[in-house]
């Protein structure tokens, strides 16, 4: 009797070290994990960070180019015309002075009407205030006056509600898909089309370009997609691209909402 209860206690503090040896591991092993975790979302954050604000700092870019050009080719040339039409004013004649006064005045409109959609355009917070879809409708209207494409966009359904983070860096992937098919794709016809399904926000750029082959990019347009690529992950998108030489190019980017 007294050598059962001695195995017993034996065996029973086995039991007890092997447990223990077991909660003791189970333990290091979850932190090491959740430090593992935490340091790689704060990895992720520190990303998704730098990459909003380079984001931030390309759009305040290209927003300032596009102003430039609005001042040299449009404003400044409507400007002109006033003053133009004001300084050839011919006082003596009534009747012509009067069609070139109402001529001045509608360019002045043309002009305060110019300016207040470029005052728009200034604003370092311009995606929040406009929206996803006003923004890409935006670039839709830039290339059309460009003369050399037809560019059209469609939205399908109610526009989404995104956070505003994401929005800039999504809005930043749509100018740079279109930039890459203004310079590489040698395409007249660009679609881009938005629709909300399912809790998900698909955002479609189609062109009727010369296409490329994946596997055969140059380093520069290898480059782009990968920063593409790099950005749909910070967001937690998924990039699709799909293209044949001769065939035009389609791209897609999903986005949970």
């Amino acid at each position: 009797m007294t050598n059962e209860v001695y195995y017993t206690v034996i065996l029973g503090t086995c039991v007890l070290f092997v447990l223990g040896g077991f909660i003791v591991s189970f333990f290091l092993t979850y932190t090491e994990r959740k430090n593992r975790f935490i340091d790689e979302k704060r990895l992720l954050q520190t990303q998704f960070s730098q990459s909003l604000l380079q984001s931030q700092i390309e759009i305040q870019e290209q927003t300032l180019q596009h102003i430039s050009r609005e001042l040299h080719d449009n404003l400044g040339q409507v400007a002109s015309l006033i003053k133009i039409n004001l300084n050839t004013l011919q006082l003596s004649d009534i009747q012509k002075s009067e069609v070139k006064i109402e001529d001045t005045k509608d360019l002045t409109r043309q002009l305060i009407a110019d300016i207040k959609s470029l005052s728009v355009s200034l604003g370092s917070d311009r995606i929040s205030q406009v929206g996803l879809v006003k923004a890409i409708e935006t670039e839709v209207e830039r290339l059309n006056k460009t003369g050399q494409f037809t560019a059209t966009f469609e939205q399908l359904g109610a526009a989404p509600e995104i956070d505003k983070d994401k929005s800039i860096i999504l809005y930043r992937m749509a100018q740079e898909v279109l930039n890459n098919t203004v310079k590489h794709s040698r395409a007249k016809q660009i679609n881009i089309s938005l629709q909300v399904k399912d809790n998900i926000l698909t955002l479609i750029f189609r062109d009727d370009g010369i296409g490329f082959n994946m596997e055969q990019q140059d380093k520069s347009t290898g480059a782009g997609f990968r920063n593409l690529s790099s950005r749909a992950l910070l967001i937690n998108a998924v990039l699709k691209v799909q293209s044949v030489p001769g065939n035009g190019t389609e791209i897609t980017i999903e986005l949970p909402l």
